[in-house]
């Protein structure tokens, strides 16, 4: 399975190395990453060095700057088992779907987005009642991709919970 990992915004030097915006938390995750594709085409990556909210990559095949240029505004996809992720951070597509459910057994609901404003991820479930709340360590008990389960603390969900109306 591929995901985007990312944008191509310029060529960088004279050599055809690409200048990456990534969509990843960190472009240090995407040092493990040996493989990218672009259009229908696959590309080895060569370098990888991480700057930022930006990566330069070194690809194979892309050996001058005109041809780095022509990739300009280029999406960019890897592998997923490539991308290294941290304990404790999941992709969205995996969240996205999982059921939610507080430590006393309550069913909130299921997940069906995820807004990114940088202090705390948030999330919207539909359920019984529509609500929302934001991702917090202190929140969240356990988040089991494989059940399709997240656990929240009962006492904090109230406290920090949205419900539409």
């Amino acid at each position: 399975m591929k995901i985007e990992i990312g944008k191509i915004t310029k060529a960088q030097g004279i050599k055809g190395e690409v200048k990456l915006l990534c969509y990843v938390d960190d472009a240090k995750m995407l040092k493990s990453v040996t493989t990218v594709y672009i259009g229908q085409n696959s590309h080895k990556v060569l370098k990888c060095r991480p700057d930022g909210n930006f990566c330069y990559l070194l690809l194979e095949g892309i050996s001058d700057r005109n041809t780095a240029e022509s990739l300009r505004e280029w999406a960019v996809y890897a592998d997923k088992e490539s991308v290294t992720l941290q304990e404790g951070r999941y992709f969205i597509e995996d969240l996205i779907g999982c059921t939610v459910v507080l430590t006393d057994g309550t069913n909130i609901g299921k997940v069906a987005d995820i807004l990114q404003y940088g202090a705390a991820d948030v999330y919207m479930c539909e359920g019984e009642r529509n609500v929302s709340f934001p991702f917090l360590k202190d929140l969240v008990v356990s988040v089991d991709i494989d059940r399709q389960l997240i656990t929240l603390d009962e006492k904090r969900f109230e406290e920090v919970c949205v419900y539409e109306d």
